[in-house]
């Protein structure tokens, strides 16, 4: 009977869903939803009423939970054994270090005192390797220090060349400059004294002026050719030192090159003789650190195989609990684990 109710329900849901879009226009919107509300809740009510369906969501939910705590405990044993081979493997460590032995231990004792001998050499190994590294880093980085310090007076030796080479070539510019004009002064010269030799001879032969006239003529130019002369020999003279002090500047810029190129080239050789000590100093690091490195692995390896060992003599210690004041601790620890994975077994078994 309720099934029927419930899927009469359904139907009548259905075909109002059907027929709501034909009749959209004359009903609003909210008037749907208010119905589907209703619906909605006799369905509801209809499920609380139907006990078989409660039981069943109930066994379902109940199994979720189980299954959800049954993970949980699984989660957390796992985490008890790991914490108790840890304690094992501790409680084995210390009964190594404290010399504590157990019937039926000798094998186990040869094998670490094996390892043992072999992991101090190894470690004696990777301290020799560090003290290498450590020596071989000092002395690489003593050396480009001291190429550097090279370098850098060099090149400070450089820098007064280089400015004292600069004001020598804008000097020679300058007296250049300077010598050009005085040439072109003394052409200017030459060709007055050319046109004041031309009107000499002009009134040489004048028929034009007096013998007076050609005489105070004469002598104004013979005043001239006289000045121009003095004027043209001043300018030869200055000449003849401006192109003394460009040879003078030349030569000093030749000079301060010079120095300054085989300066150059003391810079290049130290950075050469630095690249190379830097090679042979980084291969030297390189090899050390191989044999660092290769001393680590072999310690680790020999962890790895002490490990299972320690375990070994940890379960025989904890099983003769042999008296000892450092390893009651590891006593207390263990017993503890062990009731805590007793109680999640049994949690679990109950479940």
């Amino acid at each position: 009977m309720k099934r029927t109710s419930v899927n009469g329900i359904l139907t009548s849901v259905c075909a109002f869903q059907v027929e709501s879009p034909l009749s959209r226009e004359g009903i609003p919107n909210w008037t749907l939803w208010f119905f589907l509300c209703i619906i909605a809740l006799l369905i509801f009510f209809i499920f609380l009423r139907d006990k078989s369906l409660r039981q069943r969501l109930n066994l379902f939910f109940s199994r979720a939970k189980r299954r959800l705590i049954k993970m949980r405990l699984q989660a957390r044993l796992k985490r008890e054994n790991r914490k108790k081979e840890e304690l094992i493997e501790e409680l084995g460590k210390e009964a190594w270090k404290e010399s504590v032995s157990v019937p039926k231990s000798e094998k186990i004792t040869t094998e670490l005192n094996s390892l043992e001998t072999k992991e101090n050499a190894s470690q004696k190994d990777l301290e020799e390797a560090e003290l290498k590294l450590d020596k071989l880093e000092s002395q690489y980085n003593t050396t480009l220090k001291k190429f550097d310090d090279q370098i850098q007076k060099t090149e400070a030796e450089i820098k007064p060349h280089r400015e004292k080479m600069a004001e020598a070539r804008e000097k020679e510019k300058l007296t250049e400059l300077s010598l050009i004009k005085k040439q072109k002064d003394m052409e200017y010269a030459e060709k007055i004294l050319d046109s004041e030799e031309k009107t000499a001879k002009e009134i040489k032969t004048s028929t034009k002026l007096s013998a007076e006239e050609k005489k105070t003529k004469k002598k104004e130019v013979s005043e001239n050719v006289k000045n121009l002369e003095k004027k043209k020999e001043k300018t030869r003279t200055e000449l003849q030192t401006l192109r003394e002090n460009k040879s003078a500047l030349e030569k000093a810029v030749e000079k301060f090159q010079k120095k300054i190129i085989e300066l150059e080239n003391k810079i290049k050789k130290i950075e050469k003789e630095k690249r190379e000590q830097t090679r042979v100093s980084q291969k030297e690091i390189k090899e050390w650190k191989k044999v660092k490195e290769k001393s680590q692995k072999k310690i680790k390896d020999i962890e790895r195989q002490k490990e299972p060992l320690f375990e070994s003599l940890g379960k025989k210690i904890d099983e003769h609990r042999i008296d000892n004041k450092k390893l009651a601790a590891f006593y207390t620890q263990i017993d503890r684990t062990n009731r805590r994975i007793k109680e999640v077994e049994e949690n679990i078994k109950n479940l």
